[in-house]
């Protein structure tokens, strides 16, 4: 009974009962003093003004007028009771529903949510609380699905690579037939490689607080070594390249960078259209340095755009190949230990924008 009204030790319910006690007490402390000090001596002085000069009645008066100020300060402390249980309850119920869904959510139930009317502080906490809920279940589900997608990459090039293998014991088979086993054992063990190998690197980039090896990095020359590299891919869906670029310089890791356009140029390819066109323009804008890198494939509506740079996300699985949903997570952490900026418009069938923004001068934070 006693913590039901007055509430747990320490609990927000104890404290406001404390303070409410503590400012009656104060209230009552300075009403008596005010009344003995003042009051009273008034009181007499008033009563002998209009005649009563008996004791007993200026007594019985005295005593009426303490009694009235006594019955006013006991309803005040009640009537702050009162409101004490009446607020803390009000403002307590959906701390502890809080908590309880939170609990909930710990123990890996994502299909919490909580209803509310309010538009106070308490109601802004629901609302953030639901919002977290739904991010973290998606990303749960993402990750579920990628443990998935892991495990039929690494399940079916092994099984591949042991198939293979075995008939590779084979005296029996031709030399075209012994080199297309082993082209095929290596491709499988390519992809493999580097499934673990954006694993690390990304697992790494989340760890990593900044850029140790930062040095001039030629962006123009970067990309246009990225492209060489892809040559085959684009070639063999005959894409346009379409490139304004400026000779700009940026002082960051090298390696690091240049896995971003590898990674960007590689997307816009795979969700180009056969024959298609890619725009790339690299231009100083507002003492920064922009790159853009533009496709007219696929596109993204407004909930594969909020998801992109998500891990493991993948945009389109009919066009995804064999990636794993790590390409973009990875650029994204460069470009943020870069102290760049990372955009992306993009709209169904119309194609992706990427806008990239690298600062121009040394980076303090880089060089620490």
């Amino acid at each position: 009974m006693f913590e039901k009204f007055l509430g747990k030790k320490k609990s927000i319910q104890r404290g406001l009962v404390k303070d409410i006690v503590i400012g009656d007490v104060l209230v009552l402390i300075a009403t008596i003093i005010g009344f003995f000090l003042i009051v009273d001596n008034q009181a007499l002085e008033r009563l002998v003004q209009v005649n009563v000069t008996s004791s007993e009645e200026i007594k019985e008066i005295t005593s009426i007028i303490r009694r009235t100020i006594f019955l006013l300060v006991l309803n005040s402390i009640f009537i702050s009771a009162v409101i004490v249980r009446v607020t803390s309850k009000r403002m307590l119920l959906p701390i502890k529903k809080i908590s309880g869904a939170a609990k909930k959510v710990a123990a890996g139930d994502f299909s919490i949510k909580l209803e509310t009317y309010r538009e106070d502080e308490i109601g802004e906490l629901t609302n953030n609380f639901n919002d977290m809920v739904k991010d973290l279940g998606s990303i749960e589900s993402l990750q579920k699905e990628f443990v998935d997608n892991v495990s039929h990459e690494i399940k079916t090039p092994i099984t591949s690579i042991q198939g293979f293998a075995q008939l590779l014991r084979d005296d029996n088979i031709s030399k075209e037939e012994k080199n297309e086993y082993i082209d095929i054992i290596e491709e499988e063990s390519n992809r493999l490689l580097n499934l673990s190998t954006s694993m690390l690197k990304l697992s790494k980039l989340q760890n990593q607080n900044k850029i140790t090896n930062a040095e001039q990095i030629d962006i123009s020359e970067q990309i246009r070594k990225a492209l060489s590299i892809l040559e085959p891919k684009w070639r063999e869906k005959e894409i346009v390249f379409n490139i304004s670029m400026e000779n700009k310089y940026f002082y960051g890791d090298e390696d690091l960078i240049f896995q971003v356009w590898i990674n960007l140029l590689e997307n816009a390819i795979k969700f180009s259209e056969q024959k298609g066109k890619i725009d790339i323009i690299l231009k100083e804008k507002d003492n920064w340095i922009e790159i853009v890198i533009k496709d007219y494939g696929i596109g993204m509506d407004e909930e594969e755009k909020k998801k992109v740079f998500t891990r493991f996300y993948q945009i389109d699985k009919s066009h995804s190949g064999k990636g794993s949903g790590l390409g973009l997570a990875i650029v994204k952490r460069i470009i943020e230990l870069s102290k760049g900026e990372i955009k992306i418009e993009s709209e169904k069938n119309m194609g992706t924008t990427i806008i990239i923004k690298l600062p121009i001068e040394k980076n303090e934070v880089l060089i620490v």
